[in-house]
């Protein structure tokens, strides 16, 4: 019978456990760029600061960090337009460590837009945010109006 008790506590905890893991709602964002950026710097952070769309409040458009709220898969998606006759690069970090990166290059009297999928594993508390990945232009311009944004979504929690 000692046993049985013992069984039937452990079920019950994992049940918990499980309740607990597959209680988190959906956790998806996307933001725009509002203003042209000129002249962008090395390694600075792109603040996406026109939130669309922050379903469980990961995103934050002070300093345009995703932070995961819980551990799972995910994939992030940035569009990135440079301006008529500039060009723009910049880069998805997790951590400060590189997922990828995505250029919009200089075509001549017209807009670029270029776009970058990154699926990656996150840990709670891991942030991910774009930056301008270094300066190769003194003509460097990335198009606000959102035409520039950063979103993703969880896929799954594990």
């Amino acid at each position: 019978m000692p046993e049985l008790l013992t069984t039937i506590n452990e079920l019950k905890q994992r049940v918990s456990a499980l309740e607990v893991k597959n209680s988190v709602g959906p956790i998806a964002f996307t933001a725009g760029l509002r203003n042209n950026l000129v002249h962008v710097g090395d390694h600075q952070h792109i603040v996406f600061d026109i939130v669309r769309t922050n379903i469980g409040g990961a995103y934050n458009p002070v300093d345009g960090h995703f932070i995961a709220p819980v551990r799972g898969a995910y994939v992030f998606f940035v569009v990135l337009t440079n301006f008529v006759d500039h060009a723009a690069s910049v880069q998805l970090l997790r951590n400060g460590q590189f997922l990828g990166h995505v250029l919009a290059d200089d075509t001549g009297n017209a807009f670029s837009t270029s776009s970058l999928a990154v699926t990656a594993q996150l840990e709670v508390g891991d942030h991910v945010w774009v930056q301008n990945e270094y300066t190769f232009s003194t003509t460097e311009q990335i198009d606000g109006d959102n035409w520039s944004s950063f979103s993703g979504h969880l896929i799954q929690q594990n």
